[in-house]
């Protein structure tokens, strides 16, 4: 299919960008997998998803995917070692823009854009936050953010503790809040040069110290927040100073991480695992994964998943929204097993893009699900690269 100069793609990964927009609905779909980036045509918003025969970034666990419609770049954080990548060519050629990072392993990036600048926002294991702001050319980190309290605390199993989130509501550039997990929801009102601990959400019985995810906000409100985290959701309408329990780890959707909000309508969204990753996920094949909608608010939540397997193998991993005037909002959710879905009636109904990819994975979660000689040998790798304990 020809491509214009300079074309919308809707980008699905784990930590990266997972909602976008357009004019006319896209035409093209990158998908951010433990072996590289997977790229999907389709000619028009009716035609089914077509996967290209090659593989953009083969060999790299691509962590987080970014196009920029401004800049016409595409930026690809890489899991364990790499660190950022840029392409300016749609992905046909990559350059790395690692000047100034002390760990090439990228977890999640946001983009700002402030008047004529582009801001790029980085976060990496160990725990660092950077920012850019010449398109990656060069770094600045931003110290401040491991000198809160409780950061003796912080912990992750088998690896360490890493910045799995950053948001900012456009209205506020300056305001930025990083999950550490787990850790610590951290945020700073000066564009990283200090840092406060949002931690009242926190209780004596839960189940993790702050093992946080991802911060949504509710449309045009920088105060409103809704908040994934490995025991729940949560949601404040001061900007964290204090937050309501919605859901806890008796919940369906007990570990969730992706969320949305529909543009338009009282509808959310929100995906993740039925239980917080343990070994039972590779004795059943599955983590019970589910895509949830509400149309209260987050107060009640029902499965809204006709169309997927059930159980799902492994566990929804990534998801993105995609909305236009012509297609309407398209959902898609990929899981650590390789299958693709995707929804154009609001999660009523899914579909099948693929159930061959190879698996869309938050860091090395997908290995549960490997045979036990092909996790063992992923894990040495990790090992190896002294990503793994």
């Amino acid at each position: 299919m020809a491509q214009d100069a300079k074309t919308t793609i809707i980008c699905v990964s784990a930590n990266g960008k997972t909602t976008s927009t357009s004019e006319t609905a896209a035409r093209r779909m990158l998908v951010a997998t433990a072996e590289g980036l997977v790229d999907f045509r389709r000619e028009t918003v009716e035609s089914p998803w077509q996967r290209q025969a090659e593989m953009l970034l083969p060999g790299h666990h691509v962590s987080a995917l970014v196009y920029d419609e401004q800049t016409d770049l595409l930026f690809a954080g890489l899991h364990f070692q790499g660190g950022l990548l840029v392409s300016a060519d749609q992905g046909k050629s990559w350059e790395a823009r690692n000047n100034g990072l002390q760990s090439e392993h990228v977890y999640s990036l946001l983009v700002q854009h402030v008047g004529d600048q582009t801001i790029l926002n980085l976060g990496t294991e160990p725990v660092m936050f950077y920012r850019s702001f010449d398109l990656g050319k060069s770094w600045t980190a931003y110290p401040s953010c491991t000198q809160v309290e409780g950061t003796e605390h912080w912990f992750f199993p088998r690896s360490q503790p890493h910045i799995k989130h950053i948001a900012s509501h456009p209205s506020e550039p300056e305001t930025i809040y990083i999950c550490v997990e787990q850790g610590d929801l951290l945020r700073t009102e000066d564009g990283g040069n200090s840092w406060t601990s949002i931690n009242a959400m926190e209780r004596p019985d839960d189940k993790f110290r702050r093992d946080q995810h991802r911060v949504t906000f509710f449309r045009d409100d920088a105060s409103e927040i809704f908040f994934t985290t490995g025991i729940g959701l949560y949601h404040t309408t001061d900007r964290g100073n204090s937050w309501e329990r919605l859901t806890d780890t008796s919940h369906p959707c007990a570990y969730p991480d992706p969320f949305f909000v529909h543009p338009r309508k009282e509808l959310l969204f929100m995906v993740g695992a039925g239980m917080n990753p343990n070994p039972n996920w590779g004795a059943e094949g599955t983590a019970y994964p589910k895509f949830m909608i509400s149309t209260d608010h987050g107060k009640s939540w029902a499965v809204s998943m006709d169309g997927m397997a059930d159980p799902i193998r492994g566990n929804l991993e990534v998801a993105a929204m995609h909305d236009s005037p012509e297609g309407g909002v398209e959902l898609f959710t990929g899981s650590a097993c390789g299958e693709l879905y995707t929804s154009k009636d609001e999660a009523k109904s899914w579909q099948h893009i693929s159930e061959s990819l190879p698996a869309m994975s938050k860091g090395p979660h997908f290995r549960h699900f490997l045979p036990p000689e092909e996790r063992a040998a992923y894990e040495e790798k990790l090992r190896a690269l002294n990503a793994f304990a």
